[in-house]
């Protein structure tokens, strides 16, 4: 998550509303070798990107078993008792594993009330010697030592995300007008990062403006989420009206971040969001964090700037835009 917006915004309570408000696009036709089929999917992604920055996603090819075994996993982790989670604890010094929310004393606006079970591709030869950053990207995945199949249900399924993330890259490349693989090159080793997250009820009584998540886009190109059964999340539209996204069984919810907004500028919408866990039990998602490689200086392409004249953003390195995203993780960690 990157920018938060803390204001009253938060206030403001989602309409429930058609579907069609986010779009759906059946993916299947992009994974076929048919040049027209692929284009018109590109561009029906394309149209979401524009108008409101999300998407549900079908025809995906993801093994509907992954899914499954990955939500059955995070429900075994966080129900067990907390002496049992602190061995997969994230620290400074290894943030990898489990982040609890930070101590509850009041609710408001800024309260963070959720858990999440962090964990990120690895890559053997990614690091780069004297590295300022190298504690953020090089460490190893934290996994919990008495839970076998969290791991196998881990690694599969953060493998099928990135798959899915490099399709996904080249349709939103087509979308823009530009070769389908106009992103390649700043994906080789990414440190693409996968959360699992765990959302308790809001309490009976709380008031209109407390979230689980405050209003927030995310930091890095777009987002594969994968919502459980139960509903909270809310984008607001580009009107200022706030909207539920409930969860479509088998689809991905995707969004764009800032980072594909940059490459774009401004074509693609990172568009505000959070979740308000209303519904009396406990919430899950999974959410797949697409981040480039981090040494790529992410800024409007010199194809977008031909059409859309001068730059709206500054350039930003990876490594650099995610270590002070991490940091304010840890500090939310600690309860600041």
């Amino acid at each position: 998550m990157s920018r938060s917006d803390q204001s009253e915004d938060d206030r403001i309570v989602a309409e429930t509303i058609d579907l069609a408000e986010v779009p759906v696009v059946d993916f299947a036709p992009f994974l076929t070798r048919d040049a027209e089929a692929r284009a018109a999917v590109a561009a029906e992604i394309a149209r979401a990107c524009r108008d409101i920055g999300f998407f549900y996603l079908t025809g995906h090819g993801v093994p509907e078993a992954l899914r499954t075994a990955i939500f059955d996993q995070s429900a075994a982790f966080y129900h067990r008792p907390a002496d049992e989670r602190s061995d997969a604890l994230a620290t400074p010094e290894w943030y990898r594993g489990w982040v609890p929310a930070p101590p509850q004393t009041t609710l408001s606006r800024n309260t963070r009330l959720f858990d999440q079970y962090r964990l990120q591709l690895n890559w053997d030869d990614a690091g780069q010697p004297g590295d300022p950053h190298a504690r953020i990207f090089d460490a190893p995945n934290r996994w919990p030592g008495d839970m076998p199949d969290f791991r196998v249900a881990g690694e599969a399924y953060l493998s099928a995300m990135h798959g899915l993330s490099v399709q996904l890259l080249g349709a939103f490349a087509l979308g823009l007008g530009l070769p389908e693989d106009r992103f390649d090159g700043y994906f080789r080793k990414p440190p693409s990062q996968l959360s699992l997250l765990y959302y308790p009820p809001l309490p009976e009584g709380a008031d209109i403006d407390v979230s689980n998540t405050v209003s927030h886009t995310d930091e890095g190109p777009f987002t594969i989420l994968a919502q459980g059964e139960v509903g909270g999340l809310e984008v607001k539209r580009r009107d200022g009206v706030w909207i539920a996204a409930p969860p479509i069984p088998g689809a991905f919810t995707i969004n764009v971040g800032d980072m594909m907004m940059w490459w774009s500028n401004g074509q693609f919408l990172s568009n505000w969001h959070r979740v308000k866990n209303r519904s009396g039990g406990e919430r899950f998602s999974v959410a797949f964090f697409a981040n480039p490689d981090r040494d790529v200086v992410v800024g409007p392409l010199p194809e977008m700037l031909d059409r859309t004249g001068a730059p709206r953003f500054e350039p930003v390195k990876v490594s650099e835009h995610l270590a002070r995203f991490y940091a304010k993780l840890e500090m939310a960690a600690d309860g600041r």
